[in-house]
Protein backbone atom coordinates (compact mmCIF):
# COMPACT_ATOMS: atom_id res chain seq x y z
CA UNK A 1 0.00 0.00 0.00
CA UNK A 2 2.77 2.47 0.83
CA UNK A 3 4.47 1.79 -2.52
CA UNK A 4 1.25 2.72 -4.33
CA UNK A 5 0.89 5.90 -2.32
CA UNK A 6 4.51 6.79 -2.97
CA UNK A 7 3.95 6.09 -6.68
CA UNK A 8 0.92 8.36 -6.81
CA UNK A 9 2.74 11.06 -4.87
CA UNK A 10 5.72 10.77 -7.20
CA UNK A 11 3.48 10.92 -10.28
CA UNK A 12 1.66 14.01 -8.95
CA UNK A 13 4.94 15.74 -8.14
CA UNK A 14 6.29 15.11 -11.64
CA UNK A 15 2.98 16.13 -13.23
CA UNK A 16 2.88 19.42 -11.30
CA UNK A 17 6.60 20.24 -11.75
CA UNK A 18 6.87 19.57 -15.49
CA UNK A 19 7.99 22.62 -17.48
CA UNK A 20 5.97 21.37 -20.46
CA UNK A 21 2.21 21.31 -20.44
CA UNK A 22 0.43 18.03 -19.77
CA UNK A 23 -3.28 17.48 -20.40
CA UNK A 24 -5.13 14.23 -19.87
CA UNK A 25 -8.39 13.52 -21.68
CA UNK A 26 -10.82 10.62 -21.70
CA UNK A 27 -11.85 8.62 -24.77
CA UNK A 28 -14.42 11.30 -25.65
CA UNK A 29 -11.89 14.14 -25.63
CA UNK A 30 -13.03 15.56 -22.30
CA UNK A 31 -10.22 17.06 -20.24
CA UNK A 32 -9.58 15.23 -16.97
CA UNK A 33 -6.54 17.11 -15.68
CA UNK A 34 -4.07 19.83 -16.62
CA UNK A 35 -0.76 20.60 -15.01
CA UNK A 36 0.20 24.18 -14.07
CA UNK A 37 2.39 24.58 -17.18
CA UNK A 38 -0.56 23.75 -19.47
CA UNK A 39 -2.79 26.18 -17.60
CA UNK A 40 -0.18 28.92 -17.95
CA UNK A 41 0.36 28.25 -21.66
CA UNK A 42 -3.34 28.54 -22.47
CA UNK A 43 -4.17 31.22 -19.87
CA UNK A 44 -6.81 29.24 -17.97
CA UNK A 45 -7.26 27.91 -14.48
CA UNK A 46 -7.57 24.12 -14.31
CA UNK A 47 -11.16 24.30 -13.04
CA UNK A 48 -12.16 26.32 -16.12
CA UNK A 49 -11.17 23.45 -18.43
CA UNK A 50 -11.72 20.16 -16.60
CA UNK A 51 -14.91 18.62 -17.97
CA UNK A 52 -14.71 20.49 -21.28
CA UNK A 53 -13.68 19.03 -24.63
CA UNK A 54 -10.01 19.57 -25.43
CA UNK A 55 -11.05 21.10 -28.75
CA UNK A 56 -11.68 24.26 -26.67
CA UNK A 57 -7.90 24.77 -26.88
CA UNK A 58 -7.70 24.42 -30.67
CA UNK A 59 -8.18 27.08 -33.33
CA UNK A 60 -10.26 26.42 -36.43
CA UNK A 61 -10.24 24.35 -38.60
CA UNK A 62 -8.91 21.72 -36.16
CA UNK A 63 -11.40 22.44 -33.40
CA UNK A 64 -14.36 20.72 -35.01
CA UNK A 65 -12.25 17.76 -36.28
CA UNK A 66 -10.79 16.67 -32.95
CA UNK A 67 -13.39 14.11 -31.91
CA UNK A 68 -13.06 12.43 -35.29
CA UNK A 69 -9.31 12.04 -34.67
CA UNK A 70 -9.95 10.15 -31.43
CA UNK A 71 -12.69 8.00 -32.95
CA UNK A 72 -10.53 7.11 -35.96
CA UNK A 73 -7.66 6.07 -33.69
CA UNK A 74 -9.94 3.96 -31.49
CA UNK A 75 -11.39 2.22 -34.55
CA UNK A 76 -8.24 1.76 -36.67
CA UNK A 77 -5.36 2.03 -34.14
CA UNK A 78 -3.49 3.95 -36.88
CA UNK A 79 -1.05 6.50 -35.50
CA UNK A 80 -1.84 9.78 -37.21
CA UNK A 81 -1.81 12.03 -34.17
CA UNK A 82 -2.01 9.72 -31.19
CA UNK A 83 1.27 7.88 -30.74
CA UNK A 84 3.32 10.37 -32.74
CA UNK A 85 4.36 13.96 -32.26
CA UNK A 86 3.64 16.92 -34.49
CA UNK A 87 3.51 20.68 -34.58
CA UNK A 88 0.10 22.24 -33.99
CA UNK A 89 -1.36 25.52 -32.79
CA UNK A 90 -3.12 26.22 -29.52
CA UNK A 91 -5.89 28.70 -28.81
CA UNK A 92 -5.44 30.71 -25.63
CA UNK A 93 -8.23 32.07 -23.46
CA UNK A 94 -7.52 35.59 -24.76
CA UNK A 95 -7.93 34.42 -28.38
CA UNK A 96 -4.24 34.41 -29.29
CA UNK A 97 -2.79 31.41 -31.09
CA UNK A 98 0.63 29.92 -30.39
CA UNK A 99 2.68 27.09 -31.95
CA UNK A 100 3.58 23.99 -29.97
CA UNK A 101 4.88 20.48 -30.35
CA UNK A 102 2.24 17.98 -29.31
CA UNK A 103 2.90 14.37 -28.40
CA UNK A 104 -0.13 12.29 -27.48
CA UNK A 105 0.10 8.91 -25.81
CA UNK A 106 -2.57 6.38 -25.05
CA UNK A 107 -2.58 5.35 -21.39
CA UNK A 108 -4.38 2.29 -20.07
CA UNK A 109 -5.18 2.23 -16.37
CA UNK A 110 -6.76 -1.14 -15.83
CA UNK A 111 -9.76 -1.13 -18.19
CA UNK A 112 -9.82 2.66 -18.41
CA UNK A 113 -8.37 4.33 -21.53
CA UNK A 114 -7.14 7.92 -21.36
CA UNK A 115 -4.85 10.01 -23.50
CA UNK A 116 -2.03 12.23 -22.27
CA UNK A 117 -0.97 15.20 -24.35
CA UNK A 118 2.50 16.66 -23.81
CA UNK A 119 2.80 20.27 -24.95
CA UNK A 120 6.11 21.99 -25.67
CA UNK A 121 5.74 25.68 -26.52
CA UNK A 122 7.54 26.59 -29.77
CA UNK A 123 6.89 30.34 -29.67
CA UNK A 124 10.51 31.34 -29.00
CA UNK A 125 11.87 28.79 -31.47
CA UNK A 126 9.52 29.97 -34.23
CA UNK A 127 10.42 33.60 -33.49
CA UNK A 128 14.14 32.76 -33.74
CA UNK A 129 13.54 30.86 -36.99
CA UNK A 130 11.69 33.87 -38.43
CA UNK A 131 14.46 36.25 -37.35
CA UNK A 132 17.03 33.98 -38.98
CA UNK A 133 14.98 33.86 -42.18
CA UNK A 134 14.65 37.66 -42.17
CA UNK A 135 18.40 38.09 -41.67
CA UNK A 136 19.13 35.57 -44.43
CA UNK A 137 16.88 37.46 -46.83
CA UNK A 138 18.55 40.77 -45.93
CA UNK A 139 21.99 39.23 -46.43
CA UNK A 140 20.97 37.74 -49.78
CA UNK A 141 19.65 41.16 -50.88
CA UNK A 142 22.93 42.79 -49.83
CA UNK A 143 24.98 40.17 -51.68
CA UNK A 144 22.83 40.62 -54.79
CA UNK A 145 23.26 44.41 -54.57
CA UNK A 146 27.02 44.15 -54.09
CA UNK A 147 27.28 41.65 -56.94
CA UNK A 148 25.40 44.06 -59.17
CA UNK A 149 27.71 46.92 -58.11
CA UNK A 150 30.77 44.76 -58.76
CA UNK A 151 29.48 43.78 -62.20
CA UNK A 152 28.99 47.46 -63.00
CA UNK A 153 32.55 48.32 -61.87
CA UNK A 154 33.96 45.46 -63.96
CA UNK A 155 31.99 46.68 -66.97
CA UNK A 156 33.33 50.21 -66.47
CA UNK A 157 36.90 48.88 -66.13
CA UNK A 158 36.53 46.88 -69.32
CA UNK A 159 35.25 49.99 -71.09
CA UNK A 160 38.26 52.01 -69.81
CA UNK A 161 40.63 49.20 -70.84
CA UNK A 162 39.16 49.14 -74.34
CA UNK A 163 39.62 52.89 -74.63
CA UNK A 164 43.19 52.65 -73.38
CA UNK A 165 43.92 49.86 -75.83
CA UNK A 166 42.59 52.00 -78.70
CA UNK A 167 44.87 54.86 -77.70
Amino acid sequence: MSNTYHGEEQYNSIFRASVDGIITINHKGVMQSLNPAACELFGYKEEELVGKNVSTLMPQPHQHKHDAYINRYRETRQKRIIGIGREVEGLCKDGTVFPFRLAVSEVLIGEKQIFAGFIHDLTLQKKAEQELLDLTQKLEAKVAGRTEDLAQVIEEMQHVNRNLYKE
